[in-house]
């Protein structure tokens, strides 16, 4: 078993790659901000250490990987104010723990990047601040020169137990109706499990040149999308389409409240964009070669069940 040192591991994804790592046999070391809530990595046999990817020089860091054979970095900013705090933790962070891992002889860097960083489908690259800010992370890793291994995977939109973001649409759907967007984009949103599997995976794999996509292997209409919400809450109703500029006007009242407050919303324009206007698909198929034998296999009813039940169980639905 290796030692592996995993960042993020408060988060939603990177809660369920802290069991999975210590459920192998790994011994694992987890990287957390002094506000994180690390009630779920409490229970596990791991190492917890402060770490903070915006502030950090790489001399902590670089001690903390003393031993450890590989760094897992899911640790990221998904919501900020703006674009400065996306590169200073997304890009700037990424690289300055990147060295800090070489420098202490690690000998596998995996990178959780995200689809954000190509950009929407038919776009010539990242269409937000926050898919900009992996893009240059990416950009940085693949300039690392020395023995440290580096492999990065794009997930697309990740759900499933532990996420909160989509807790909104679950209550709606279990009072009997959901909106969507009246859109023809299509969804391949990839269960959390699924991507769990191509990290450990990757952990193995030879590190391609590129990076690796990481989705569910069906692609959805919007449509069919809610009727499954629907199902997976156990409610038969109504579904509304609401135009894209519904959304993007809801995005920018909720930017403009967090100004005010000070705080970042969990609703933005980049959200409402991704949601309304823009589609996000891959072709997984080199990284099911690159990562053999991963393949995704929860699909998008199962999956929202799944996740529905979490929230009754959690009694958040």
């Amino acid at each position: 078993m290796a030692s592996i040192f995993l960042t993020g591991g408060s988060g939603f994804l990177g809660s369920h790659l802290a069991d999975a790592l210590v459920d192998a046999g790994h011994h694992v070391t987890g990287s957390v901000r002094r506000t994180s809530d690390t009630r779920r990595l409490d229970r596990l046999e791991l190492r917890q250490v402060e770490l903070d990817l915006g502030t950090e020089d790489g001399r902590e860091a670089g001690a903390a990987f003393a031993g450890c054979d590989a760094v897992v970095h899911c640790g990221a900013l998904t919501r900020a104010r703006n674009e400065p705090e996306f590169m200073a933790v997304n890009a700037t962070g990424t690289l300055r723990l990147a060295k800090a891992a070489a420098r202490a002889g690690v000998r596998r860097f995996v990178f959780i990047s995200s689809l954000a960083a190509r950009g929407p489908d038919g776009a010539a690259g990242p269409a937000s601040p926050y898919g900009r800010s992996k893009a240059e992370a990416e950009a940085a890793l693949a300039s690392l020169r020395g023995p440290m291994k580096v492999i990065v995977l794009r997930p697309g939109g990740v759900y499933g137990p532990r996420d909160t973001d989509l807790l909104p649409l679950f209550r709606m759907a279990a009072r009997g109706w959901t909106a969507i967007p009246r859109s023809d984009a299509p969804l391949q949103p990839v269960y959390v499990s699924d991507v769990v599997a191509a990290v450990l995976a990757a952990l193995e794999a030879a590190p391609p040149s590129h990076p690796l996509p990481i989705a569910a292997a069906e692609r959805h209409s919007w449509r069919a999308t809610a009727q499954a919400l629907m199902a997976a809450v156990g409610r038969s109703g109504r579904v509304v389409r609401l135009p894209p500029p519904l959304f993007l006007t809801v995005g920018a009242l909720a930017e403009l409240a967090g100004r005010l407050t000070q705080s970042t919303p969990p609703f933005d324009r980049r959200r409402a964009r991704d949601l309304s206007t823009h589609a996000w698909t891959c072709d997984i198929s080199v990284s099911r070669q690159c990562l053999d034998p991963w393949s995704p296999e929860v699909g998008l009813e199962e999956g929202l069940a799944l996740t529905a039940e979490w929230y009754r169980r959690m009694g958040r639905l």
